[in-house]
């Protein structure tokens, strides 16, 4: 059976592990530091040196896939990262090259795929998404990723309903951008505005388990601005199923009550994801 070498590429830290064409881990998901802000030359090795701790022959499996965040030119494996604070040494590299010739490894071999549309292809091909004709993928981190399928695909450019490149990132909301406020730091935003103090996930839902109900408001309107900003996609896509990933997700009970609700009236499903990475890597075996 066909077996690829998967990275989930973040700011912080990779997730590697070996995946089967069938979707299975073939060793445990195993964990490395980022080292996102160092030149160029320690990150290749960084990142090849990793590789071969995944799989010792990285010649001999059926390839290796890489999730990155954008933005990537994922096509011709080139990072146009820039201004971020990670990975700005890569900027305009030719990684599938770069790779290749430090593992010995063809360049056709090595592929990349935004990190949520692995993690959409993911849930299409092994998860809640199975089956459906039409899904809807949101992960909220550092930012706020996206995805739309249709019939187990990414939905093509053009399709009704689906923003360009199927992100919603950059979709005004509020007085900015999706971005601005789905993700770790405009949670931080709300919590530092109605708590005095920014607060991630975690240590938010510390806060709620302590009998904090300040805490649980600010949660319940994070859940508020997740639902009003992905109505217009609720509506103009029309998905069978929602999708949700990313670490925050563990404290989803305390903010998917409102979207929940809302995808009720209009017949649609809500799933949230377990392990983002996992599902990330076993989308990476589609591309």
């Amino acid at each position: 059976m066909k077996e690829y070498i998967c990275l989930d590429v973040g700011g912080t830290e990779i997730k590697t592990a070996c995946v089967d064409e069938s979707g299975n881990l073939t060793q445990p998901l195993r964990h490395f530091p980022a080292r996102a802000g160092e030149n160029a030359e320690n990150l290749l090795a960084h990142f090849a040196g990793i590789i071969r701790e995944t799989n010792p022959a990285p010649e001999k499996s059926a390839g290796i896939r890489l999730a990155f965040p954008g933005p990537f030119d994922y096509e011709r494996g080139i990072c146009l990262m820039q201004g971020l604070a990670k990975y700005d040494a890569l900027y305009g590299l030719d990684l599938r090259r770069e790779l290749g010739n430090r593992l010995g490894v063809e360049p056709e071999g090595i592929r990349f795929a935004n990190d949520a549309s692995a993690f959409a292809l993911g849930e299409m091909g092994f998860g809640a998404a199975r089956g459906s004709e039409r899904a809807l993928f949101v992960c909220i981190g550092t930012g706020c990723g996206s995805g739309f399928g249709l019939n187990g695909v990414l939905a093509p450019r053009g399709t009704p309903g689906v923003p360009d490149s199927g992100y919603i990132y950059d979709a005004p909301f509020l007085d900015a951008r999706i971005d601005d406020y789905l993700s770790r730091r405009g949670l931080m935003g709300l919590t530092r505005e109605r708590l005095g103090e920014a607060l991630d996930g975690k240590a938010l839902a510390q806060r709620v388990l302590e009998g904090d109900s300040q805490a649980r408001h600010c949660f319940r309107e994070f859940g508020v601005r997740l639902r009003d900003a992905l109505i217009p996609f609720l509506d103009g896509f029309r998905p069978e199923v929602v999708c949700l990933g990313g670490q925050i997700m563990k404290s989803g009970a305390f903010f998917l009550g409102p979207l929940e609700a809302e995808c009720g009236i209009r017949g649609i499903r809500t799933a949230v994801t377990e392990d983002t990475s996992f599902r990330t890597m076993q989308g990476l075996t589609r591309i």
